[in-house]
């Protein structure tokens, strides 16, 4: 997502057929080798790509999601997580991350599969759920109180997870803020302070580099079709054949 916009654009074409990926996952995706387990490797290297490079791309995640659902005892942990956290930053309120929950069983179910007594999925799992709801109930002073807390599941991607997506933290600031956007056309600063996790000095930089006009304690944010909702006036012309028609019926 881009940040010199109020509110980024997207398309269905990017979602479906992100650029970020190559002509050989688009085969594995869409091709007959879609349910093949030993292509498993393949997919999960191009998460790992886009974990590194920031990109995305739903459709090869569930992709791996549905050969874990098949494969069970294929089940990757830290693979899971990586999906659930880049589903995590794509959308307020669309249905990515509900999405790859789907495919997934308990966390216990998971490792027992799999014979691993690592429970840190069974950790974070619960707690992405958590912050999930809270993006889509737009609670975002309450999502950085959590995510910035010391709780177990905090702690685990805070150390092991969130340091290997490349920026991963000013993604959620991006999504945060087109949200903020569509419903917005003058904010103050201090809400953006707690709702973008930023100090008011940065805030006011982030707010620039955003095309956002800055004027004292207050942030406007330009028009962009959801925050400047006009009222319209509808207009109907009723001939009088018709009235006459309603009241023939009216009178049986």
């Amino acid at each position: 997502m881009s940040q010199t916009l109020p509110v980024p654009l997207k398309s269905l074409e990017q979602w479906h057929s992100p650029s970020s990926r190559t002509d050989v996952i688009n085969e594995l995706i869409h091709g007959v080798d879609r349910y093949n387990p030993t292509n498993l490797s393949w997919m999960e290297e191009y998460l790992g790509t886009q974990v590194r490079d920031g990109e995305y791309d739903l459709l090869a995640n569930l992709a791996i999601l549905k050969l874990y659902q098949f494969n069970p005892q294929l089940s990757n942990p830290d693979v899971i997580i990586n999906i659930l956290l880049k589903s995590l930053a794509a959308t307020v309120h669309g249905p990515d991350f509900n999405l790859c929950l789907s495919l997934l069983r308990e966390p216990a179910a998971i490792l027992h599969d799999i014979d691993s007594e690592e429970q840190s999925l069974a950790v974070v799992m619960p707690f992405l759920q958590h912050l999930h709801d809270l993006i889509r109930q737009c609670q975002f002073t309450n999502f950085w109180k959590e995510l910035n807390g010391s709780s177990e599941g905090a702690t685990i991607l805070k150390e092991a997870y969130i340091p290997q997506h490349s920026n991963f933290i000013s993604s959620l600031r991006t999504l945060f803020a087109t949200s903020i956007a569509s419903s917005f056309s003058r904010i103050q600063t201090k809400r953006l302070v707690n709702w973008l996790d930023l100090s008011e000095d940065e805030v006011k930089q982030w707010a620039e580099s955003a095309q956002w006009k800055v004027e004292g304690d207050l942030v406007e944010i330009p028009g962009n079709g959801d925050n400047d909702v006009k009222a319209g006036v509808v207009k109907e012309n009723v001939e009088l054949s018709q009235l006459a028609k309603l009241i023939a019926n009216a009178g049986y």
